[in-house]
C-alpha cells in the first residue's frame, strides 16, 4: 500500500524473491482499517456497522430488563467499547463521520427509553441520557484525547517520538492566555486533525479538563 494525499499516486511494482508483491487498497492493522489516503471514513463505517449489529443482538437479549444498570453494563462492554477502540487515532474531523458514530448511541437511547419507560420529546434523547448518566460519544473522545496527552507527558505512555511532537507554549511575558500548547498552523482539516496536534488543540480549548487529570 502506498500512502499519499496526492491525486496522482506513482505506482511501482515491488518484487521480492522474483515474486510480485500484491498491492492492496485497504488493510486492517491492530483492528484499524487503513487506506492509501489515510482517511478513516471506511474504518468508521465498518465500525458503526459492526456496532449496530452487536447492539441489535444486545437489545434482543435485554428487552425484558428492568434495571438501567444492567442494560448500561452490556452496552458499555459490547457496543461502546467497539465505538471507542483506538479513537485517539481515528477521531473524526467531519460532522458526517461524527454523526455516524452518534447514531449508534441514539439507537441505544431510543430502545432504552422504550424498555425502561423513560418519557422524552420525539427525537430528543437528552432526558434519556441524563436519566442513564450518559454523555455524547464526541465528549468522551475529547476526554480520551486529553487523557492520552496527559499520560504521554507524565511518562505513563513511553513513546519518545510522539512526545517530541508536543509543543509547549513558553511566553516571553505574562499574558492572560491559559493555553499550554503551541501548535503549528495548518491550512487543511487533515493536517489540523493529526492526532498530536488535535490533542494539543483540545488541551488549549479545554484547559480545565486537561488540568483535571494532573
Amino acid at each position: 500500500m502506498s500512502f499519499s494525499r496526492s491525486r496522482s499516486i506513482i505506482k511501482y511494482t515491488y518484487i521480492i524473491n522474483n515474486s510480485i508483491v500484491e498491492s492492496v487498497s485497504m488493510k486492517k492493522n491492530l483492528g484499524v482499517l487503513l487506506c492509501p489516503k489515510l482517511s478513516f471514513h471506511s474504518h468508521i463505517e465498518a465500525m458503526c456497522c459492526k456496532s449496530l449489529k452487536t447492539l441489535g443482538f444486545v437489545l434482543r437479549l435485554s428487552k425484558e430488563f428492568k434495571l438501567s444498570a444492567s442494560l448500561k453494563s452490556i452496552y458499555y462492554s459490547l457496543v461502546r467499547s467497539l465505538l471507542e477502540y483506538a479513537s485517539v487515532l481515528w477521531d473524526p474531523c467531519t460532522a458526517v463521520d461524527s454523526s455516524l458514530i452518534e447514531r449508534v448511541q441514539r439507537r441505544f437511547l431510543s430502545s432504552s427509553a422504550f424498555i425502561l419507560k423513560i418519557n422524552h420529546p420525539p427525537h430528543d434523547y437528552q432526558p434519556v441520557m441524563q436519566k442513564l448518566g450518559l454523555v455524547s460519544l464526541a465528549d468522551r473522545r475529547v476526554e480520551a484525547n486529553l487523557l492520552f496527552l496527559h499520560k504521554l507527558i507524565d511518562g505513563s505512555i513511553d513513546a519518545p517520538s510522539l512526545l517530541a511532537q508536543v509543543g509547549f507554549k513558553v511566553p516571553s511575558r505574562q499574558t492572560r492566555s491559559s493555553a499550554p500548547f503551541a501548535i503549528t498552523p495548518h491550512t487543511t482539516n487533515y493536517g489540523r486533525n493529526q492526532p498530536i496536534d488535535r490533542m494539543m488543540r483540545l488541551g488549549n480549548e479545554h484547559p480545565h479538563l486537561f488540568i483535571r487529570y494532573q
